[in-house]
């Protein structure tokens, strides 16, 4: 049994131009071969009718600001380099930021061995991630202070250092 089929007509090629379709019965085969492949390149593009411009709204900027100038990032500079220069053993000072620095950068280097990644790469994530909850309870809800309690831990650092002498 057969179905039903409508009658074959090729499609526009000119989709901007109201012409009728022309049956594909009465086409030569060389007029259906140049008309099929434009017309599935290209699909009919109807023109858009302008749409309303939506409503602005007002809507709150939010902008991460402090109430002090405490952590403004050239104070703490002009801060360490007062420090600095109060200090009375510079070259001892000098020699424990490049030890610190030193320290930092081999530990970064031997935890990211390849050894040493599979290892330790897990477990330092998992620290890091019980650390978190801890850091927004003590900052966040209590309301805590970073950096007072960054500087009371480097003064205690730096009180245990030979060569600086507060």
């Amino acid at each position: 049994r057969r179905a039903a089929v409508a009658p074959a007509t090729a499609p526009n090629p000119h989709p901007f131009l109201f012409t009728q379709h022309i049956p594909t019965k009465m086409m030569s085969l060389a007029r259906r071969a140049a008309v099929a492949p434009a017309t599935r390149a290209t699909k009919a593009v109807r023109p858009l009718a302008p749409r309303p411009l939506p409503a602005q709204r007002m809507s709150p900027v939010v902008r991460a600001a402090s109430p002090t100038d405490s952590n403004d990032f050239d104070a703490l500079l002009m801060k360490m380099a007062d420090k600095f220069e109060k200090a009375e053993n510079k070259p001892v000072v000098i020699g424990y930021i490049a030890a610190a620095a030193g320290a930092f950068f081999f530990a970064e280097w031997l935890i990211h061995l390849p050894a040493l990644d599979v290892l330790l790469g897990f477990p330092i994530q998992l620290i890091g991630l019980l650390a978190l909850p801890v850091g927004v309870v003590r900052y966040v809800l209590e309301g805590k202070d970073v950096m007072a309690e960054a500087g009371d831990a480097v003064s205690s650092i730096t009180k245990r250092l030979p060569g600086l002498d507060k």
